[in-house]
């Protein structure tokens, strides 16, 4: 059974700010439609409930195995898509993509933090 632990918290932590921050820059961005405005919160929402139920079970004392497997597999599944489509298109500039890839990364290596089995030995 996998327990909330130190290296769960940094991915939480991570993930809360990120995506809060994420929610805010939606919320002020006026140039978006009903329809993208929707999308990019469902995209926070899922961010947001999942590491959320981490935090719950965590809390609980429940096994966060399984939330905290869908946590690594969309934010890992989400970056390889979304940080690749950055990278790949024209459009978006230097100083963006550099951003982007930092988020991308550090969501990397924080996922292999949370998922990794302690070495024993």
């Amino acid at each position: 059974m996998k327990q909330l632990s130190w290296r769960v918290l940094p991915l939480l932590i991570w993930t809360f700010a990120v995506w809060a921050s994420r929610a805010r820059n939606v919320l002020a961005n006026d140039d978006l439609t009903s329809l993208g405005l929707s999308g990019r919160l469902a995209v926070v929402g899922v961010f947001l409930v999942l590491a959320l139920a981490v935090l719950v079970q965590g809390i609980r004392k429940s096994d966060i195995k399984r939330p905290l497997s869908i946590l690594a597999a969309w934010s890992t599944g989400y970056w390889l898509i979304r940080g690749g489509d950055i990278l790949l298109d024209s459009q978006w500039s230097l100083g963006f993509k550099a951003t982007h890839t930092t988020l991308m990364l550090g969501t990397f290596a924080l996922v292999v933090l949370a998922i990794r089995k302690p070495n024993l030995n």
